[in-house]
């Protein structure tokens, strides 16, 4: 399982917003704000008032603004859940040890990579 890097800032007038500043491997963007607008607009997503692109050479900064009485943590729960900020997706972890073909674990994998590394 992967998420959006996010976090929250205080705007002036007693109000919140919500600041991507990384995304999924494989999630785009402009598709990503297309689905945002769309959840808002068919009131299936509520609290959002404004939504901004603000990236530049620096890095990647999306900034969704909350209406004054919207609860941030439950706003981004939401924007995890229907929309592409959280996905998962599978890796086959089948390598081949001493000759034998095993499924490892993430730790296995590792050392067996490193024990291979080592030997060249």
């Amino acid at each position: 399982m992967i998420r959006a890097k996010a976090h929250t800032e205080d705007l002036r007038g007693n109000r919140e917003a919500i600041v991507v500043t990384e995304l999924p491997y494989q999630v785009n963007k402009a598709t990503l704000i297309e689905r945002i607008a769309d959840l808002v607009r068919d009131k299936r997503l509520d609290g959002i008032s404004d939504m901004r692109d603000e990236s530049d050479r620096q890095g990647m900064r999306l900034v969704i603004e909350l209406k004054r009485d919207a609860n941030a943590r439950a706003v981004l729960n939401q924007l995890y859940k229907l929309t592409a900020m959280q996905s998962a997706f599978s890796i086959n972890m089948l390598a081949l040890v001493d000759g034998q073909p095993r499924v490892l674990t993430l730790k296995q994998i590792l050392l067996q990579y490193l024990n291979w590394r080592h030997k060249s």
